[in-house]
């Protein structure tokens, strides 16, 4: 057990450097803590893995995998991808919404446009 601890602990130690700087931007408000949740949890998923490496082998021989670093590597496409998705989506709705918010721009000021000549016709 000691030396699977030895062989990865570098991996773990930098999950939880990632995530340290990501809560330091969290709490700095760079980043809100709604686009980032999902990338703590994967972190925090991938250096909780890199801790039990004979769980992570049994894991990967029942799913097929010859070689652990092959299903780790697979894990890891599958998490960026989802990581992906969220962006997308979160993109996706700044994009409705800015459309939503320049209609209604356009619809206040042609109301406006329409009461300002009124109000100078007005003696």
């Amino acid at each position: 057990m000691q030396q699977f601890f030895e062989r990865y602990w570098v991996f773990g130690g930098t999950c939880l450097l990632f995530a340290l700087v990501t809560l330091r931007l969290i709490i700095r408000e760079r980043v809100t803590l709604q686009g980032t949740l999902a990338f703590l949890l994967l972190l925090f998923g991938m250096g909780l893995a890199s801790l039990f490496p004979q769980a992570d082998a049994w894991i990967a021989t029942r799913m097929g995998f010859t070689l652990v670093s092959n299903w780790f590597f697979a894990l890891c496409i599958a998490a960026l991808s989802f990581l992906h998705l969220l962006a997308l989506i979160s993109i996706s709705r700044v994009e409705l919404r800015s459309i939503a918010l320049t209609q209604e721009l356009a619809l206040l000021q042609e109301k406006l446009e329409r009461a300002l000549p009124a109000v100078g016709e007005r003696p």
